[in-house]
């Protein structure tokens, strides 16, 4: 299946391909839920969550896409997620929602901490991020190559790249326990489902190895919540 354009140059354009970590993510959030979604650009998740009956507050930095996005949000605010006020109750969200988004952050661990208390208590956190152990990344340094790029997991507006080790650490620092630890496998230049399935088996030998993006779901720890952390 082919990747359907952006609906504004520039901005991200939902893949629809079953093993890609759009799909992943829709299914790790499901249907009827409220959800916060943290950087939700012209709100390219946002829409097909809202046709599975999910109510979308979304947050963005970015004041033309959080325009688009409102198109299909309850309701988009503008700042740095990092810094701006959070004008929400305790346990407002069934899910917090960060596709592709901590690796942008100066402070992930704190961030990720500051919107744990804004989940239900049976509430998820909800994220994707590239896996800078990726075999090719490793074959770079190999050949002493690092060259960060437009686009990728060597983006240059990634600040913070995470390991699977170290993702789930930060995560268990933040006060989550991890519940689904997903991946991502892409073929460059092959998009059929056929191929993206065999290459997905093939990651399960090693995900920390083949792994391109890790897509991953985490509760809010209840030694955090009744105060032992």
């Amino acid at each position: 299946m082919s990747d359907p354009a952006p609906t504004t140059p520039g901005y991200v354009a939902l893949s629809e391909r079953p093993h890609g970590a759009h799909a992943k993510l829709l299914g790790l959030v499901g249907s009827g839920m409220r959800v916060l979604d943290v950087g939700c650009s012209s709100g390219y998740l946002a829409r097909p969550l809202v046709e599975r009956g999910c109510t979308v507050v979304g947050l963005e930095l970015d004041e033309a896409a959080a325009a688009e996005a409102r198109s299909v949000c309850e309701q988009v605010l503008v700042g740095d997620v990092e810094t701006m006020q959070l004008p929400f109750e305790p346990a407002s969200f069934d899910v917090v929602l960060c596709g592709d988004l901590i690796e942008h952050l100066r402070d992930p661990e704190r961030f990720l901490a500051r919107v744990r208390p804004l989940l239900r208590p049976d509430g998820r956190l909800v994220l994707s991020t590239p896996n800078v152990a990726n075999w090719a990344i490793r074959l770079s340094l190999l050949g002493g190559r690092w060259r960060y790029t437009e686009r990728g997991i060597l983006d240059r507006t990634h600040t913070h790249l995470f390991t699977r080790r170290t993702l789930v650490e930060t995560l268990e620092r933040a006060g989550y326990r991890v519940t689904v630890l997903d991946y991502t496998v892409p073929v460059p230049l092959v998009r059929t489902d056929a191929v993206e399935r065999v290459a997905h088996a093939v990651g399960r030998v090693r995900p920390p190895l083949f792994a391109y993006q890790f897509v991953v779901a985490a509760e809010p720890s209840t030694a955090v919540a009744s105060g032992v952390m």
